[in-house]
């Protein structure tokens, strides 16, 4: 939700919506991943979950050094929503880096299905699920992309911009933190 919100005040609804996009894909490829084995391999390879954890930290924590740089500066104003250099694209790449560098969604997937589906379900079974799961990811973010860059609020946002900058880029560099510090204590 931070990824969307975030490209949803900084870059307008078009960012938001495409990096919701870019969520929702990589959601499908951790659950059709889960569906075929990712799982059963993650825990046979440790290092491989490790790596990826260390991977999201990283990028999390360089998104936030990059937001904590705004605030500091003043620069990176929240209302640049014409900003030549972030396409559509790059907005949908940075919400399917953000999913498929969490290895936690193959953990979520792999324990939602484990609990609810039988594993002999038929394969049509799996895809409706996989199908509505995804849409309805999709469908959430959506509504925050909607919330985040309405008028009102992005007024709102825009008065506190350095403020905004600097909440989003200590809650990124904590998460990071965070999922590092986890990563390596578990060695």
């Amino acid at each position: 939700m931070l990824a969307v919100a975030s490209a949803s005040v900084s870059k307008g609804r078009r960012a938001g919506v495409a990096t919701a996009l870019g969520l929702a894909l990589g959601g499908l490829v951790w659950a059709t991943l889960t569906i075929m084995g990712a799982a059963t391999a993650f825990e046979l390879f440790p290092n491989a979950v490790l790596a990826f954890r260390l991977m999201g930290a990283s990028y999390l924590i360089w998104l936030g050094v990059k937001y904590l740089r705004n605030a500091w500066t003043g620069q990176g104003a929240v209302m640049q929503i014409t900003q030549v250099d972030y396409s559509n694209w790059t907005a949908f790449r940075t919400g399917f880096v953000v999913i498929m560098t969490n290895p936690k969604a193959v953990l979520y997937f792999s324990s939602v299905y484990a609990a609810f589906i039988q594993a002999t379900a038929p394969i049509w079974v799996w895809c409706v699920i996989l199908l509505f799961s995804q849409t309805t990811a999709f469908l959430q973010h959506c509504l925050t992309v909607w919330l985040f860059s309405s008028r009102a609020v992005l007024r709102k946002i825009e008065a506190a911009q350095r403020r905004v900058n600097g909440v989003i880029g200590t809650l990124y560099c904590g998460l990071g933190i965070g999922v590092a510090t986890d990563a390596l204590r578990r060695l």
